[in-house]
């Protein structure tokens, strides 16, 4: 029997605009209510993650900068992972790179980030990775940002320590999502899902794929998974 839920943001229980989708946030604090467990796995920070946990009513457990750093309830202390120098050093190569074509990159959270880096997609994902070519980091696409990590940290890894420590197997977890970053986190679970607005990859992964997007398909799916807490 499902236990928990594991759900990215941006994407998942959001629009195209990354606005919050309000029925999302009914869904969630319902399902939290009726013991549930809530858990938000995200490329964001952690300051901007402590507060929507607090703020959308999930029991304070996340993942940040899409596995680097993760918390556990509201009075868990922040665990950082990978190396962030090791990104910082992979940014410098790209920021002379694209200073030489007269391209300043646009930084997300450079001050509030401790694992990772990420700026928006204004250069081709491609050419990142072929710059990055033999580095020992990941650059991931989230669709919203360009992000650069030590390599070898992920949400799905990350989920199987939140996993073992909050006692719930990840079995009883149903995982959702809709960007590359989202594939391990919902392999690793019970139940795999995502919303139609996902890459085809990640809809090859899920055992699931939402009829709806965004947010919608997110109410959509736990309506389906939850029908004994929300049909009330």
């Amino acid at each position: 029997m499902l236990q928990a839920v594991i759900t990215d943001i941006d994407g998942t229980l959001t629009d195209a605009q990354r606005r919050l989708n309000t029925a999302a946030i009914e869904t969630i604090r319902t399902l939290q209510d009726n013991g549930v467990e809530i858990v938000l796995a995200s490329g964001n920070t952690s300051c901007i993650l402590k507060g929507l946990s607090k703020l959308i009513g999930t029991g304070g457990t996340f993942i940040g900068e899409n596995g680097g750093v993760y918390r556990i309830g509201f009075t868990g202390s922040l665990q950082v992972l990978p190396d962030r120098q090791i990104a910082l050093d992979a940014l410098d190569l790209l920021i002379r790179h694209y200073q030489k074509q007269g391209i300043t990159l646009d930084m997300f959270s450079p001050r509030e980030r401790f694992a990772d880096v990420a700026f928006a997609r204004t250069v081709p994902v491609q050419e990142v990775k072929d710059l990055l070519s033999g580095w020992n980091v990941t650059i991931l696409d989230t669709n919203f940002a360009i992000h650069i990590q030590e390599a070898g940290f992920s949400k799905g890894k990350t989920f199987l320590k939140i996993a073992e420590e909050l006692a719930i197997p990840t079995s009883a977890f149903l995982a959702i999502g809709d960007s590359e970053n989202d594939i391990d986190m919902i392999q690793t679970a019970g139940v795999g899902c995502c919303v139609a607005n996902s890459a085809l990859d990640v809809k090859k992964s899920a055992d699931f794929v939402a009829g709806m997007s965004y947010g919608d398909g997110f109410v959509e799916v736990m309506t389906r998974f939850f029908p004994h807490i929300l049909a009330r």
